[in-house]
């Protein structure tokens, strides 16, 4: 981006800082705003009538959320709300389209993004279409070591903390379902609970989880 059009988009941000589970927009919401991720994290989700809620993605810092809101006027279908504390970025559609009309290329990084966001979609969509629970949370738990893996003595740690019921969430299964998958592994050692980080001991048992399926 050209340096005066990079100084335009800085002037043309504000900051937001928002405590944990703060919606950025709920479901159906109109937006007129893109959020880039400074620190934190932010879930994105599907949420059912009784409450259940299919995460489709945890972004972390340099993830830039809410570029529907420059192509349609239309309500959100997903969610999206802080899981920690954390720091946005927020600037204006409005704004954006300014610049995209003056520096075309964003359009097509904004595309190329998309493109990518939409992959990942599907893939969890043939997750929950033909993979069992147990080869689901397997799956998620890959995609964060590559995310959130740091090498240590013994196998990789992921570098945060993470919940069951946040599993359960990721993988849409009930909490008690996971558990009962977890326990399992963790009696196989394949992974292991360390100060309420997971370590995974054994990435390649891990991937055996899912090979059979596919």
């Amino acid at each position: 981006m050209p340096d005066h059009l990079l100084d335009a988009v800085v002037a043309a941000a504000n900051v937001s800082h928002l405590p944990a589970n703060t919606y950025l927009w709920s479901m159906a919401e109109q937006t007129a705003s893109v959020y880039g991720v400074v620190s934190g994290c932010v879930r994105t989700a599907i949420p059912s009538a009784q409450g259940h809620e299919f995460a489709i993605n945890d972004c972390e810092v340099g993830t830039w959320l809410g570029a529907p809101c420059l192509v349609n006027d239309g309500g959100r279908v997903i969610e999206a709300k802080t899981l920690v504390a954390s720091e946005l970025l927020v600037i204006s559609r409005k704004s954006m389209l300014g610049f995209a009309e003056e520096w075309p290329l964003l359009y097509r990084n904004l595309l190329r993004h998309n493109v990518e966001e939409s992959r990942g979609l599907y893939v969890l969509l043939t997750g929950m279409a033909f993979y069992p629970l147990r080869a689901r949370v397997a799956g998620r738990l890959l995609e964060l070591i590559k995310e959130r893996g740091v090498a240590i003595d013994g196998g990789t740690r992921l570098s945060s903390k993470l919940s069951q019921n946040d599993f359960a969430q990721l993988a849409v299964g009930s909490r008690q379902r996971v558990n009962k998958i977890f326990r399992e592994w963790e009696r196989s050692g394949l992974i292991e609970n360390c100060d309420d980080y997971l370590l995974i001991r054994d990435v390649a048992a891990l991937e055996r989880e899912i090979m059979p399926f596919e």
